[in-house]
């Protein structure tokens, strides 16, 4: 995980899309190697002692991957990189090894049982090998048509445990999924209507994630800043108590410096918005934020305007 860090940090082309990819191929299934061991489910949905702590470490990652403050929502957080927490994606691992154990148990009495008929039609054929030709022909063919039977149920039965390997696997994923919505929709009843950001507004849906696929490194990142809603911006500076901070006054003099209000309302701004909102085709904040074409123009707009000091020197590199 440090070393995925290093590469986020300092690689321009580790965009947001690769640096998650390496993380769920390699950091993640390492996390979770061999959790039908040490892993227990617990209906309470409580973690154990090791549990917390890699959850910790997940959640430590995940912020290095979106490159976001410490400050953003760990529910917030999984949806945007849609990356379901910890304990969630344990309980899933388990339950597929669980029905991996018994579809194999299964399939074993199936081959031994064939094995069984196999091997008493052969002594059958081998006792009255020794009658007549015209028999012995006869009960070389009942004993390739058995065979046949045989062969023909066994694909049969290997075809249909297949088959409910595939449904049940298929249905214990979708159980999984369904748990972390109702997790996120209960984060968001505990949210207040007037503090809803962006990305508190849509549903579990890993759209946000293939939105990212077209975008470079600091358009990603922007993008999940202007998303959140955690952007150093005098609003939110303001709320986090930051020395030398004293007011959350927009230099328009409006009351609050907030990301919507600088995109869609702060006069200072008001030439480069007619080219943001010609590019995005919309003009609702809360469209424009959703939308892969528009969020691109939104971001490079916030880059245009030099508001985010880290943002300054990717400027002349994408604008």
């Amino acid at each position: 995980m440090l070393t995925l860090s290093h590469l986020k940090v300092f690689t321009w082309e580790a965009i947001f899309t690769k640096a998650r990819q390496v993380y769920s191929a390699v950091v993640r299934s390492e996390i979770a190697f061999e959790a039908s061991v040490w892993h227990q489910r617990d209906k309470k949905n409580e973690l154990s002692n090791k549990e917390c702590r890699l959850e910790t470490l997940q959640n430590q990652t995940l912020r290095h991957v979106a490159e976001v403050f410490k400050r953003v929502n760990i529910e917030t957080l999984e949806t945007e990189t849609y990356m379901s927490s910890l304990h969630v994606h344990l309980n899933m691992l388990q339950n597929k090894i669980t029905l991996h154990s018994w579809i194999n148990n299964w399939m074993q009495e199936i081959r031994q049982a064939c094995k069984l008929i196999r091997v008493r039609l052969t002594r059958v054929n081998r006792v009255i090998s020794c009658s007549l030709v015209i028999k012995k022909i006869v009960l070389l063919n009942v004993f390739i048509q058995e065979d046949a039977k045989i062969q023909s149920r066994r694909r049969r039965h290997i075809l249909f445990f297949t088959m409910i390997s595939t449904s049940d696997s298929i249905a214990i994923t979708q159980y999984h999924k369904d748990q972390w919505n109702q997790r996120w929709e209960k984060y968001r009843e505990r949210v207040a209507n007037i503090n809803v950001i962006s990305a508190q507004r849509l549903h579990l849906s890993n759209k946000m994630i293939k939105m990212h696929d077209d975008f470079q490194k600091a358009e990603s990142i922007l993008a999940m800043h202007i998303r959140i809603e955690r952007i150093d911006l005098n609003a939110y500076l303001h709320s986090r108590n930051v020395s030398g901070m004293n007011s959350s006054q927009c230099d328009c003099e409006w009351s609050h410096q907030t990301t919507k209000h600088v995109l869609m309302h702060c006069l200072n701004w008001s030439h480069l918005r007619s080219r943001m909102l010609q590019d995005a085709d919309f003009l609702n904040y809360w469209i424009i934020v959703v939308i892969t074409k528009s969020l691109r123009a939104v971001a490079k707009m916030m880059m245009k305007t030099k508001l985010l000091k880290q943002f300054r020197v990717t400027r002349t590199l994408i604008l």
